[in-house]
């Protein structure tokens, strides 16, 4: 079996058509961070310890298990019913984890 075998079954993200990205892009995707502007911008005022559901006084850990706690919850993917909703409250999450985190 060679090694890139198991991504053939992947569409290749085509940045002149919708499409899908092969599971390298998906990852650098994940570890980029938003810069505290951009994240700013999102959450318009709110408060990122509110959204992410914990204390001013929370350390690294607890952000940590909050974010993963509500990005599990709102997960566009497992809110299909509500897709416009989840889709802005991951978008939330996760500026608010970009802003505490640094």
């Amino acid at each position: 079996m060679k090694n890139n075998d198991f991504l053939s079954g992947y569409k290749k993200y085509n940045p002149t058509e919708e499409g899908y990205g092969d599971s390298w892009s998906w990852r650098k995707a994940f570890y980029q961070r938003l810069s505290p502007d951009e994240a700013k911008r999102i959450l318009n005022e709110k408060d990122p310890y509110e959204i992410l559901g914990i204390r001013h006084n929370a350390t690294i850990e607890d952000i940590k298990k909050a974010y993963k706690r509500e990005a599990m919850k709102w997960h566009p993917d497992r809110n299909p019913d509500n897709l416009e909703y989840a889709t802005k409250r991951m978008q939330l999450i996760n500026a608010a984890y970009c802003l505490l985190v640094k």
